[in-house]
């Protein structure tokens, strides 16, 4: 046993250090693709230098995530900072959403009125920027299939990697065919996928805060299985929320077929509980009722209860 957490401090130690390096890279690229793309007047080098700098930030979220959910919980802050990142997230999509849209507005006016392109900096600053990606892919792709963060970080650099392919390829055909309404319309593609993982993130963001049951988890299917069991009658006020971006907490009434004493209805809480966290639900709190509430065996349905599909 010590030994495995010898291992998990050594694992853990490690991957925060190479995500330290993935994102001291990455900002330093974005910042090297911004003023390269502004210097050889490159829509497509700035629209590669947004998609690397949120892919940054969606590293240094999780990041950050990981330090904050060290931080305890306080008496005024029960649930601790776990939230910060969900805010964090909210604030990045929003922002990259605004730089995106002016992006693609300003490749439209270029597409019109197309202007001269230094293609030799845009070259090399995006060859730069490809080998920049490629050593945070070498930097993750030990631990890439051990941590599900670790292998999303590693595939936002895969996506950097091939958008930085894009711009050189798109360079190629500026400098040798004198293609330059290329440079636009690869700002657009590239713009058109940071404004979509943007809203993607914005939306999940939105929903956790606003305490909305995980998409994954039917609230339906989760009274079904509950109203299953042989010593529960029906199963009501239930609330399904998100705390983070992991942890799924329920909260319900439970209303027994019989006036069960406290060390019985333990059992059924434990049968509960094995049912939920097949689910992936892992804090659970439970009202027991033994006909409780003024609806006990009047309301029979999430529908009449006023749940609604969105």
């Amino acid at each position: 046993m010590q030994a495995h957490h010898e291992h998990l401090k050594d694992f853990n130690l490690k991957v925060k250090r190479r995500l330290v390096y993935v994102i001291f890279l990455n900002f330093a690229i974005s910042a090297a693709e911004a003023i390269g793309g502004f210097l050889a007047g490159s829509l497509s080098l700035l629209s590669d230098s947004l998609h690397n700098f949120s892919d940054a930030m969606s590293i240094v979220i999780t990041y950050l995530a990981h330090r904050i959910s060290l931080k305890g919980a306080s008496y005024r802050k029960t649930f601790g900072y776990r939230r910060s990142t969900i805010l964090a997230a909210l604030f990045n999509s929003t922002t990259l959403l605004v730089i995106g849209f002016f992006l693609i507005k300003e490749a439209i006016e270029r597409l019109l009125e197309p202007k001269p392109i230094d293609s030799v900096t845009v070259l090399w600053v995006a060859i730069i920027g490809l080998f920049a990606n490629l050593l945070s892919m070498y930097l993750l792709r030990r631990w890439s299939g051990k941590d599900i963060n670790i292998r999303s970080a590693y595939l936002h650099m895969l996506s950097d990697a091939l958008s930085s392919i894009a711009v050189i390829l798109g360079a190629i055909a500026m400098l040798y065919f004198g293609l330059f309404w290329i440079d636009p319309v690869l700002t657009i593609a590239i713009a058109l996928y940071v404004v979509r993982e943007s809203f993607k993130i914005m939306n999940r963001s939105i929903d956790i805060l606003m305490q909305s049951a995980p998409q994954e988890i039917d609230v339906r299917e989760v009274v079904k299985r509950l109203e299953g069991l042989s010593e529960i009658k029906d199963v009501h006020h239930v609330h399904l929320w998100n705390l983070d971006d992991k942890t799924v907490f329920f909260e319900g009434h439970v209303n027994l077929k019989e006036d069960l004493p406290v060390s019985r209805a333990m059992d059924v809480y434990k049968k509960i509980e094995g049912e939920l966290l097949k689910m992936g639900i892992s804090h659970i709190t439970v009202q027991f009722e033994y006909c409780g509430c003024p609806e006990c065996g009047v309301i029979k349905s999430l529908e009449e209860r006023g749940y609604r599909d969105e």
